[in-house]
């Protein structure tokens, strides 16, 4: 099991987050991670609309993976689907995308998403009331759950999630690459 816990200063904003990673008691957070306790924190809203006095949270989540490769075929994570639950506060949102097979050839051991896969693309938008909340994510596919408390402004808010790749010792790949699944993931507001 791991667990990281990294304490980072963000303008006067103290940031905890908790990351824990291949782990067989993940299922079971993520699980937990999944049921809603509370209905009232954000509504989902269309990307055009903006409310006065409250925070838009932009969330953006590209990811790069196979389900299985054999005779170049290659395929995509259909039972169970590629899904990333979020829950802020105790409200949950489970996020889907159609994947697009991609192929960044060569294989480049400095770049995490080159070689030939399906990359899903996650994006919704939330209102929700300025200030502090307790943001999880979590994927079930790769075994991941990343807590963190995040500050909102009034206003519109990017939340941008980066895949941090397992490393490949193998050539070609050689370091971080999307086909040894996700082992983590960093988390960025703006």
């Amino acid at each position: 099991m791991t667990i990281k816990m990294n304490v980072c200063m963000a303008g006067a904003a103290l940031m905890l987050c908790v990351v824990a990673s291949g782990c067989a008691n993940n299922r079971e957070l993520i699980a937990k991670t999944s049921l809603a306790t509370r209905k009232d924190v954000f509504a989902e809203v269309a990307s055009s609309d903006v409310q006065a006095g409250k925070s838009i949270i932009d969330f953006t989540f590209s990811v790069k993976s196979n389900s299985y490769r054999f005779a170049e075929t290659y395929g995509k994570h259909s039972d169970p689907p590629y899904r990333v639950h979020l829950n802020i506060d105790g409200q949950t949102a489970v996020l889907e995308a159609e994947p697009v097979l991609e192929d960044k050839s060569p294989i480049d051991p400095n770049v995490p998403d080159s070689g030939t896969g399906w990359k899903y693309t996650f994006n919704k938008r939330f209102a929700l009331t300025p200030g502090k909340h307790e943001l999880t994510i979590a994927l079930p596919i790769d075994d991941v759950i990343v807590e963190r408390e995040i500050e909102l402004r009034a206003g519109v808010n990017a939340v941008t999630v980066t895949p941090v790749y397992s490393k490949r010792m193998l050539r070609p790949y050689k370091g971080q690459n999307f086909t040894g699944g996700v082992k983590t993931v960093e988390v960025q507001v703006n």
